[in-house]
């Protein structure tokens, strides 16, 4: 007997104004296989959405584990980047960072939370990043703990300044995290010259384990492209299954 076919993905697109960054954000939505309006589902949000879609092929990769059952059904919140103003949006400290944590915060949950039946708790909740991303991610944990505690961190750009910022936490007990990084990015060329992201990421991770956060760190063979973190997502995904 054959066996039973992939359906194909569920995607749903949304654009939001964002009053906090006097503009249009387009999230994409994906609905896993079966989806049903009366259930209740856990929700992954994830920064530079679309590349997270089509480099990273998120959707497909859930659609086809969660099909065979490796990974519990998952709704995937997609929330599109401003390639303009991304070092702005997500750096620590940039000039828009405050106003786009607050548009995931107060508008863009708010806007999938009324639209979707996605939980509102911490155990189902949970947040992904690649990069600068990565800092973004840990950022809003840092600032709204009772709203983000799981993260998906996939080489973080932890220049120095997020460096000190790990460092004067008190704490990070509520922290529980997946984080990988690739073995070949010690000498990654940036807008701000060459980085060891390689490092950075121990260093980040030693800190955190240090202030009481639970860490699953990985180390795999890649560079600081998406090529790499798209073979890194069926263990996050399984990271993931096992929190759910």
């Amino acid at each position: 007997m054959a066996s039973a076919e992939i359906p194909k993905r569920i995607i749903e697109s949304h654009t939001i104004y964002s009053a906090h960054l006097s503009e249009e954000r387009n999230i994409k939505v994906f609905l896993p296989p079966q989806f049903n309006p009366a259930d209740h589902y856990p929700v992954l949000y994830c920064h530079d959405g679309n590349e997270f879609l089509t480099h990273g092929r998120i959707a497909t990769i859930a659609n086809q584990i969660i099909f065979e059952g490796r990974l519990r059904p998952i709704i995937i919140v997609l929330i599109a980047v401003s390639h303009a103003h991304r070092m702005d949006d997500y750096a620590l400290y940039g000039a828009r960072n405050d106003a786009y944590i607050s548009f995931v915060l107060d508008e863009c949950l708010p806007f999938v939370e009324n639209h979707y039946p996605v939980a509102t708790d911490l155990s189902g909740r949970f947040m992904a990043g690649i990069s600068l991303g990565g800092v973004v991610s840990l950022e809003i944990y840092i600032r709204r703990p009772d709203l983000f505690s799981n993260l998906l961190l996939f080489s973080g750009a932890y220049y120095q300044n997020v460096k000190n910022r790990v460092e004067k936490l008190s704490e990070a007990n509520d922290l529980d995290a997946f984080m990988v990084v690739g073995k070949q990015e010690r000498v990654v060329k940036t807008d701000h010259g060459v980085y060891d992201f390689y490092t950075a990421n121990r260093i980040v991770r030693d800190l955190l384990v240090t202030r009481g956060a639970k860490i699953e760190y990985k180390e795999a063979d890649g560079q600081h492209v998406w090529g790499f973190w798209q073979s890194q997502l069926p263990d996050a995904l399984n990271w993931l299954t096992q929190r759910m």
